[in-house]
């Protein structure tokens, strides 16, 4: 029998990892401590006010909701626990985890490669939940994704929806027209409407991970080989820069040093100063890719590329026992037994229809105890059918 161990804990683990890959949190650990300094050409000074005499720190705070690991990452790794099975270091592991570490402490994006389903999106959640880096910003990329959506949106057809309103609104009390104003009140309605923009633009995933911020967030850009070709260029200005400018905030710089705009953090705002974003701590960025794309030299020399393929039998139970309060039903150890050898003979399976067959053995097996090879087989034939065949 294994003796639990304290979530985040390995003894094989060497001292400068700094993610021990559990998915669950670590006690008594602080990223802000830990966490080694960047390298030089790696830090970018962002969150000092320049205005200020002291250097007064301007940080977003991402608020409560998404300072905690929420639903989203508990339907990749299941519920937290106060104990967790540690998984044995093989060779495999081992060097995904030298290389998720090296792009933690190098602040440079993680490249996951892989075929769909072997765990690419679940590594950012497990980086985030161990850490106690809060919620996963996710960028989820198509073909028609621009860097320019994921930063921020900016809708201002509605805004001079409202703005029509609000004039007709005036008109109809009687209210004085402020275009003819004495030129200290038209300042002050020129500033409040600049300030009003905020109110019709909202930063995305990608926007809101480059806020300066005390901890780094967690970017997971998902499906980055679905992107069109000029989609690396674009983001590799954004990864070198560690930030971007709002054009349509800069032009209202003059009137409004200021302003503040919502975020991709549920109910929270931050402040953008002169139009321009610039990061304090370089978020810890993954890429996830479904094939090998060919990708610009440029891009790849300035990533940690990894290929990442199913895990072996002892995560893959434990990846399970995760979605099971460590518990999982009778029988799912065979179950992982021939999803492998499925798997090796060639067919192309994820770790989800796994889950889906130990979850209807569970269903079916009450207190019948462990499955028998035909009701494994007929299991296997009913769920895991390959992900380049036709469907039916």
């Amino acid at each position: 029998m294994t003796t639990p161990a304290e979530p985040g804990s390995s003894s094989s683990a060497p001292e400068w990892w700094i993610f021990h890959g559990t998915g669950q949190p670590r006690a008594h650990f602080d990223v802000d401590t830990r966490l080694p300094p960047p390298p030089r050409w790696r830090v970018y000074g962002g969150g000092t006010d320049p205005g200020g005499t002291d250097g007064e720190s301007v940080l977003y705070d991402p608020g409560p909701q998404a300072s905690r690991t929420g639903t989203d990452s508990e339907r990749h790794l299941g519920p937290v626990r106060l104990w967790s099975t540690p998984v044995p270091l093989g060779p495999h592991r081992r060097r995904l985890l030298d290389k998720v570490n090296a792009a933690i402490c190098l602040r440079r994006p993680l490249l996951l490669v892989g075929p769909p389903g072997v765990g690419k999106s679940s590594l950012a959640h497990q980086i985030a939940r161990e850490l106690g880096l809060g919620r996963v910003l996710r960028w989820s990329v198509t073909s028609r994704s621009t860097v320019a959506d994921g930063l921020y949106t900016y809708d201002p057809l509605t805004q001079i929806h409202d703005l029509n309103l609000e004039n007709a609104r005036r008109r109809a009390v009687g209210g004085p027209d402020r275009r003819y104003a004495r030129v200290g009140g038209a300042e002050a309605h020129l500033r409040s409407s600049a300030e009003s923009i905020g109110r019709y633009l909202t930063l995305g995933p990608l926007g809101t991970a480059f806020l300066p911020t005390r901890s780094p967030r967690v970017l997971l850009i998902d499906d980055f080989d679905l992107g069109d070709f000029d989609l690396p260029g674009d983001l590799l200005d954004l990864f070198e820069n560690g930030g971007y400018d709002v054009p349509e905030l800069g032009r209202l710089a003059n009137v409004a040093e200021t302003i503040r705009v919502a975020t991709d953090d549920p109910g929270r705002t931050a402040v953008v100063r002169r139009g321009s974003v610039l990061c304090s701590a370089f978020p810890i960025t993954v890429l996830t890719c479904n094939d090998d794309r060919d990708l610009p030299p440029a891009f790849l020399r300035r990533c940690i590329p990894v290929h990442m393929g199913l895990p072996d039998e002892d995560e893959l139970i434990a990846a399970v026992a995760g979605h099971f309060d460590g518990d999982p039903p009778p029988g799912t150890r065979s179950l992982v037994i021939e999803f492998l050898n499925r798997s090796a003979d060639g067919q192309t399976l994820a770790v989800d229809q796994l889950l889906n067959a130990v979850h209807l053995v569970g269903a079916m097996g009450g207190e019948q105890g462990e499955p028998g090879p035909e009701q494994v087989r007929h299991l296997s034939d009913l769920l895991w059918h390959r992900l380049t065949e036709t469907p039916g």
